[in-house]
């Protein structure tokens, strides 16, 4: 989740880069320009002809979009420059939004197409405005010509459809000039029927930009909010100051952005009034179609009053960016609605900040143990709660412990319940006891270096030296005497030599398994059939001859023997055997010990554990459960030496015995929580934050779905009051 937001931050951080790098570079641009002028050569001057061909740039910002409008140029003078010409462009969401040309440093903008008329290095007479300059003649390319080829058809780089249909003449008659702007007469494309014209082009007015969300999509907000959220989480496992910084700066940012509202959401878009046909109205998509195929986008009230096809032209507003229709004649008009009844409810921000709060909300509620916080944050502003510190097993058996109560126990003689499953170093459920068992009653406890023993990797120890090299020598040279003996016979018995190996302390290693075979309940059969026979002795059924056996190797612990590999194989399967009997039984008397009347049980509940690092190394160890490390660590327990423990939780159950002494405790453990109130429950502290950062998440979900209830139910009033005006008027 983490690396997640880095790579959103690191690709928002790239996008500002790249649109600062443009700007940066536009700007330089600006500054060549100024200076190209001051210094520039005349050639000669603009003639009339290719000023009224560009005169129609000069009345209509679209028909030089994405390059800021001029409406004049500086003068007439022509200039010339030379170089390779480069298109610089700018992409948001994958798409090209702006761009410019450019050669030897100047912007230029291609009027006609004359763009395609490029080469790797170009001459190129240009006249300059304040910002850009306009190509005249692009390598032997005029401007007569350029717009000659387009067939009296001005259009922009973006290729709007309605551009298409018509052509504007330079001239302008007054009789058709408004208050809002200039109107371009239209001349009619002969070969093409036209549906609609265009009469004029304006600003919205400021009533008409209330209709639309100058507020966002919320996204920003939602960003640092969960940005606060994230970096809490880590507070809360880590504990570094340096991260809390972080969630103060993110949640700022957060409540900033949530009020900001862009400049550019209150400059006022541009309108283009038109008169033409309704030929479509697709009521499941909220268009309709005028001419062949412009499309215009219509606010959902206005579908039942929309003629489904027009039979006389009528006059209608559009807003440019987003095509969409805002009056139809004198009867349906945004304006209008506005002036009446107000602007509409935007609450697309209210629904990202809704979501983001809930799902926010939930993480925090899960991760940082909310419940418990938040109890113990009440029980510690109305000054109810006690807190316990307990370092020995009497005090801890007498204590007057009540459930909520804060306690911290730091104790010796504590072990993980063996019958429980071991995740890593990750203890449940303990029990404290600091009373050793018993070794005269139970026989598994005084042995506990003949176990340990027996558990030691070098317990059966081989080697290959001069006496195994020589036995095998003198083996195979027997082998080939008996087949020798057998061919001459004519017998068909064939002898086969055997690998031998030297058998290390062999009295050792029958000494240490008849003490581990006095335990009850082990079966040692196998195991002293295997060693009973490295003896040279006759086995028997009833192992009457082992005490021989164990006799010979307390007299001789030292005793090496070799054998063939056979043998061994066998007689270390069976030890293997042995050992895993015998850690049964040692762990279910590990068991009884844990789960008697002495012992102190503390059951840690829901996600708390604690860890202990003798757990860490068992599990960690490859030997599996018939390890020494398994045995060792059963006998510290035994000998109430397992390990000590330091834990602070709060009490949320306690077992008693039959003489009303406390038993055993259910506890919810936690790192964060401590003794000392002042430290608990300060600003800084992890308990504060994350009660502080749910607070803020549920907050922005209660409020924002009380937002979004209260802006629906006013924009269904709303609609219902114009619906019933419209209702009035015949379309």
């Amino acid at each position: 989740m983490e690396f997640y937001w880095l790579i959103k931050i690191f690709l928002i951080g790239l996008a500002i880069f790249s649109w600062i790098n443009y700007s940066s570079k536009r700007h330089t641009n600006n500054r060549n320009l100024k200076d190209v002028i001051k210094d520039r050569i005349s050639i000669r001057k603009l003639t009339e002809n290719e000023f009224e061909l560009l005169e129609p740039y000069l009345n209509n910002k679209w028909l030089v979009f994405p390059y800021k409008y001029q409406s004049s140029l500086i003068d007439l003078e022509v200039s010339k420059i030379e170089g390779n010409c480069v298109r610089y462009s700018l992409y948001t969401n994958t798409e090209e939004t702006s761009f410019y040309y450019e050669i030897d440093g100047i912007e230029l903008f291609f009027p006609y197409n004359m763009y395609l008329h490029i080469s790797d290095f170009n001459v190129a007479e240009v006249v300059f405005t304040e910002k850009y300059a306009f190509v005249v003649k692009i390598n032997d390319y005029d401007l007569k010509t350029a717009a000659e080829s387009q067939g009296g058809i001005i259009c922009s780089e973006l290729d709007e459809p309605w551009m298409y249909e018509q052509s504007f003449d330079s001239k302008m008659p007054e009789d058709e000039q408004t208050s809002n702007g200039t109107v371009a007469s239209v001349k009619p494309n002969p070969d093409k029927k036209i549906d609609f014209v265009k009469l004029l082009e304006r600003e919205e007015t400021p009533l008409e930009s209330k209709n639309r969300n100058k507020k966002g999509n919320g996204l920003l907000s939602a960003i640092f909010l969960t940005l606060m959220t994230v970096f809490s989480l880590i507070y809360w496992h880590s504990n570094n100051s340096t991260i809390l910084i972080l969630v103060i700066f993110s949640t700022i940012l957060s409540i900033v952005f949530y009020w900001y509202q862009p400049r550019s959401k209150y400059d006022l878009n541009n309108v283009i009034c038109i008169k033409g046909l309704i030929k479509n109205k697709n009521v499941s998509k909220k268009e309709v179609t005028i001419g062949e195929d412009y499309i215009l986008n219509i606010p959902h009230h206005w579908l039942p009053f929309l003629p489904e096809k027009s039979s006389l032209p009528a006059n209608m507003d559009i807003l440019v960016s987003d095509r969409k229709l805002i009056r139809y004649e004198n009867t349906l008009s945004i304006n209008q609605e506005i002036e009446q009844f107000g602007a509409p409810k935007f609450a697309k921000h209210n629904l990202t900040l809704l979501i983001t709060g809930t799902i926010l909300s939930a993480v925090v509620y899960f991760q940082t143990s909310l419940v418990d916080n938040a109890m113990l944050a009440y029980q510690f502003f109305n000054d109810n709660i006690t807190t316990r510190n307990l370092q020995d097993e009497s005090t801890l058996k007498n204590s007057p412990i009540q459930k909520g109560d804060l306690v911290n126990i730091k104790m010796s003689g504590a072990s993980c319940d063996v019958n429980k499953k071991k995740n890593e170093n990750r203890c449940h459920t303990l029990f404290i006891n600091n009373q050793p068992i018993d070794i005269e009653t139970n026989y598994i406890v005084s042995i506990a270096e003949p176990m340990k023993n027996l558990f030691d990797d070098n317990f059966i120890n081989t080697r290959v030296d001069q006496d195994v090299i020589a036995a095998e020598q003198h083996q195979d040279l027997l082998i080939d005497l008996y087949n020798s003996i057998n061919r001459i016979s004519s017998q068909h018995q064939r002898y086969i030599n055997e690998s031998l190996t030297k058998l290390i302390d062999v009295g050792k290693i029958v000494i240490t398994v008849n003490k581990v075979c006095k335990v009850s309940e082990i079966d040692c059969f196998s195991v002293k059939k295997e060693l009973t026979g490295l003896f040279n002795i006759q086995f028997s059924d009833d192992l009457s001859d082992w005490e021989k056996v164990v006799n010979i190797s307390e007299v001789n612990p030292n005793h090496d023997e070799i054998v063939s590999l056979r043998n061994f194989s066998k007689l270390d399967s069976s030890i293997s055997r042995l050992k895993a009997d015998v850690i049964t039984r040692l762990k279910s008397v590990v068991s009884d010990y844990q789960h008697n009347k002495s012992s102190f049980r503390i059951d840690l509940s829901e996600n708390s554990y604690l860890e202990m690092g003798k757990l860490e190394h068992i599990n960690n160890d490859k030997s599996g459960p018939v390890s020494l490390l398994n045995v060792e660590y059963y006998y510290d327990v035994l000998f109430a030496k397992a390990g000590n423990i330091d834990i602070v939780g709060r009490v949320s159950d306690i077992y008693y015995r039959d003489d009303n002494s406390i038993s055993g405790l259910k506890i919810k453990a936690n790192s964060h929580y401590s003794t000392n109130l002042d430290e608990l429950f300060s600003f800084v502290s992890p308990i504060f934050v994350s009660l502080a950062v749910f607070m803020i998440t549920a907050l922005v979900s209660i409020l924002n779905s009380v937002v979004i209830c209260y802006k629906l139910l006013a924009n269904h009033r709303r609609k219902n009051k114009i619906l019933a005006i419209y209702k009035n008027r015949i379309i």
